[in-house]
Formats: C-alpha cells, structure tokens, sequence
C-alpha cells in the first residue's frame, strides 16, 4: 500500500493488549477511543471494516464515493481505502473490524475452503442493504461476536471461534449478495487468477505499468491476462492498470499539498508531463483542476 502521509493511517491495535484478530464493538464504544476531531480527518486503515447502521442515518465517503446508509445497511470498507466518518447526525449501529489474515484458515490443509472464503469477500459490494431477517442475523451474529470475544479462554480456542464466526458473517452476506454473475469453472479459475494479478499490481503499481510485467510474473501471455481481466471485472488488463492508477493519483491529488510532479514521480513515471498526459486523458482534466475541484486535506492518528 503507498503511504499518503496527509492521511491518517491506522492499524489494527486492539484495547488492553487482548490479541484479538476480530473486533466487534458498538458505534457508541467507538466515539469514545478518540477525540472528536478524529472522526473528521481521512483515514486509511491496513484492515476491513465492516459498519453496520441500527438506527438513524450516516454519509460516510469511500475513495470519492459517499454510501447514504440508514437502519439496515451494511457498509464493507477494504483495505487502502481511503475513508471519513460521517456523525453530522445522530446514528447508532456496530462496527466489525478485521486483519486480512484472520480470513486464513488456522493449520491444516484447506486450501480450498480458504480460497472460497477470500473470493467472496473480494467480490462482496460496499453497501448492503438487508431485509429484516437478515438484518436481524446480522445484528445477533455481532452481538454474539462481542460477547464471544470476552471470553477468558485460550487465546487460539477464542480467536478461532470467532475466525469461524467472521467466516459465517462474510458468507451470509455473500449469499443475500444478489447476482447476475456465471459461476462456471471458466469464470472461477479467472477470478481465481485475476486476485493473483490484482495483488501483483498492489506490489507492484509504483514502479511496473505496463502489462507484459505483470503476465509474465503471473506466468501468462498478455492476451490471457487480459481475457482474465474481462471476464473477472468487465475490462482489460490495461484499463484496470490505468484505472488503479488514476485511483491512486486521485487520492494524493484531493487528500494532499504535494507538489503534482512529486506525485507523478511517486507513482512511477519518469517526467512529470508524462504524469499530466496520462491523468488528463484517463479523467479529461489536469492534475491540477482535480486538485483544485476536490482538495480535502487529512491528519495523521493511529485510533480506529
């Protein structure tokens, strides 16, 4: 993950040294780890959250997007994501964190219930908005959660019991998830490929652009790497390239005061106009307009 230093970047740090690898914990609990002023400043956590609205209502912003959520809506914020609080009115629901190492399975060989799990997660929305059934579920599974993870147990026995709740969670919510997509073996081994290509790119977004790099450390020729980007997301293996980029370009631009060429030069490209003519023909506009349209500068913390 690249380090925006204007944003505040937060880790998985859970109270009174409990070694806990889930959390669940209310919105009221939340507001009280920190001052305030924390809940104003963008945020960029090495966690998922998982937020979900019990009453009232809430506008909270995910990389450029805001997601309006009211009583049974369920918010997923990934990894990286660059996020802001909403409390401009009163609400009131949970807030499930989680390492991505805690969706591993413990020991054994179970590789491919592993996988099943990481693929459902990476192909769950943002929002989700449940009837009251499954709202209700929801609603006990946390509640379950924060009591299990009370419990005065053996470390691994606890957060294994709760790894497994997370699992049962993220898959109910997978289920509800609705779907128009082909679940074929074609269809799963290019998912399958597409996450190793999509956390090659991750790794790699810095300093390698061009898509021969990334086929030939995933051991395809451009072309399959390509058909395995249609097939999983709907574009090219260039496009999803670009369009990471022009994510990442677009969160120093809005969240920091860097100057536009140390920007280019931090995402990999050799000459600042050559980081102009790509942002402009991939958004229509100069780094500089966008900065200039969406400017919101945020504080370093390390609370949740």
């Amino acid at each position: 993950m690249l380090i925006i230093p204007e944003i505040a970047s937060v880790g998985f740090n859970p109270p009174n040294q409990t070694r806990l690898m889930v959390e669940v914990m209310s919105i009221q609990d939340l507001t009280t780890r920190a001052p305030a002023e924390h809940f104003e400043k963008l945020q960029r956590a090495d966690f998922f959250r998982l937020f979900g609205v019990l009453n009232g209502q809430t506008k909270p912003m995910v990389d450029f997007a805001s997601f309006a959520s009211q009583a049974q809506d369920w918010l997923l914020v990934r990894p990286g994501q660059v996020f802001r609080y909403d409390f401009s009115r009163p609400w009131s629901g949970w807030l499930l964190v989680f390492r991505p190492d805690s969706l591993s399975m413990g020991g054994g060989n179970h590789q491919t219930e592993e996988f099943d799990l990481l693929r459902c997660v990476e192909d769950l929305d943002s929002l989700h908005s449940l009837d009251n059934a499954q709202h209700d579920w929801m609603n006990r599974s946390l509640r379950q959660m924060q009591h299990d993870s009370q419990m005065t147990v053996d470390v691994t026995l606890r957060n294994e019991a709760l790894r497994l709740q997370l699992a049962s969670t993220l898959l109910r919510l997978s289920i509800w998830q609705p779907t128009n997509t082909s679940t074929n073996a074609s269809s799963l081994g290019a998912r399958t490929n597409f996450k190793r290509f999509r956390q090659k790119l991750e790794a790699d977004l810095a300093k390698q652009h061009q898509v021969q790099h990334y086929a030939n450390a995933l051991g395809m020729s451009e072309k399959t790497l390509s058909r395995v980007c249609l097939t999983a997301v709907g574009v090219s293996a260039k496009a999803c390239i670009s369009q990471r980029l022009v994510l990442e370009a677009k969160r120093w631009l809005a969240h920091t005061t860097i100057a536009v060429q140390t920007i280019g030069r931090e995402l990999g490209f050799d000459e600042p106009t050559n980081f102009v003519k790509f942002f402009r023909k991939e958004t229509g506009m100069t780094p500089l307009t966008f900065r200039l349209e969406n400017t919101k500068i945020g504080i370093s913390s390390n609370a949740l």
